[in-house]
C-alpha cells in the first residue's frame, strides 16, 4: 500500500432506480499532499447525477485541483454520455496543466473504452494505488491499455 493519508471531504448518496439499477454515487477524498480523488459507484450514465458530478469536476479544477483520479472500480456501467464527461474533464485537465487519471475500469468500461477508441487517449490505470502513484511519480510505468 502506498503511505498517504486520505480524508473524505464530500459525499453524495445515490438513491435506488427502480429496475435499471443503482444511480451515480460519487465520494471525494484528498490525498495528501494535493491529489483529489474522486470515488465512482452505480451507473456512469446521462442524468441528473452525472451532470451533478461533471458540474463537480468542473469546480475543483476551478479550485486549482491540478491532479486528479476518477476512481470507476464500482461503476457498473458507463454510456456515451459518461464517457463524454470523462473526455471533457481530461481534456480540459491537461489544458491547464494538469493530470487526470482514470481508475479501475470494469470490463465493460473497457470494452466502451475499447469500442470508441479512447481508451489510448485516456490516461487509464487497473486501480486506484497504481493511479495514485502514478501522480505522486512513484511509479513510472506506462498506463494500463
Amino acid at each position: 500500500m502506498i503511505g498517504v493519508r486520505a480524508k473524505v471531504v464530500h459525499h453524495n448518496v445515490g438513491t435506488w432506480e427502480h429496475t435499471l439499477g443503482m444511480m451515480l454515487e460519487t465520494e471525494v477524498f484528498a490525498i495528501e499532499p494535493d491529489i483529489t480523488g474522486i470515488s465512482c459507484s452505480g451507473r456512469f450514465t446521462m442524468g441528473t447525477r452525472l451532470s451533478e458530478t461533471e458540474a463537480m469536476i468542473n469546480q475543483f479544477m476551478a479550485e486549482g485541483v491540478r491532479k486528479m483520479v476518477l476512481d470507476l472500480t464500482h461503476v457498473e456501467f458507463l454510456d456515451s454520455a459518461g464517457l463524454g464527461v470523462i473526455m471533457h474533464a481530461f481534456g480540459a485537465m491537461e489544458q491547464a496543466g494538469g493530470q487526470l487519471r482514470v481508475a479501475g475500469p470494469s470490463d465493460q468500461v473497457q470494452r466502451l473504452l475499447r469500442i470508441t477508441h479512447t481508451g489510448p487517449i485516456l490516461a487509464v490505470d487497473a486501480d486506484l494505488v497504481s493511479s495514485v502513484r502514478k501522480l505522486q511519480g512513484t511509479d513510472t510505468a506506462a498506463a494500463d491499455p
